[in-house]
């Protein structure tokens, strides 16, 4: 009863030879171009979006420098303007132990006529 479902009878398959269509190739060819270049699209895609990103934020970077530098330009002319300032200048020339010309002249005009 078992010889019903395995047979002793050995069985060879022989390899069927088919010919390979050309047109089968060319569609395979066809197709391979097709998938290189819509590849090739989205790695150049890609590419760009994240030069995009980049030079995005590198530009976000110099604005904030730029105004970092105009705050700092403003900080140094309001410090220039306090510095050059006539009542500074002065008080800065009473530390160092200098007179105004005018009262210099005025004071040696007044002890003159004294004597």
């Amino acid at each position: 009863m078992t010889d019903r479902f395995f047979p002793d009878k050995v069985i060879q398959n022989r390899p069927v030879a088919r010919p390979v269509s050309s047109r089968v190739i060319g569609w395979l060819a066809a197709i391979g171009v097709a998938g290189a270049l819509l590849s090739f699209g989205f790695v150049l895609s890609a590419r760009q979006h994240f030069e995009a990103v980049s030079t995005g934020y590198k530009t976000e970077q110099m604005r904030q420098q730029s105004m970092e530098l105009e705050e700092r330009i403003r900080q140094l002319e309001l410090e220039y303007a306090r510095a050059s300032s006539p009542v500074e200048i002065e008080k800065r020339a009473q530390k160092m132990g200098l007179e105004h010309p005018d009262k210099k002249t005025h004071d040696n005009a007044n002890r003159k006529e004294k004597r």
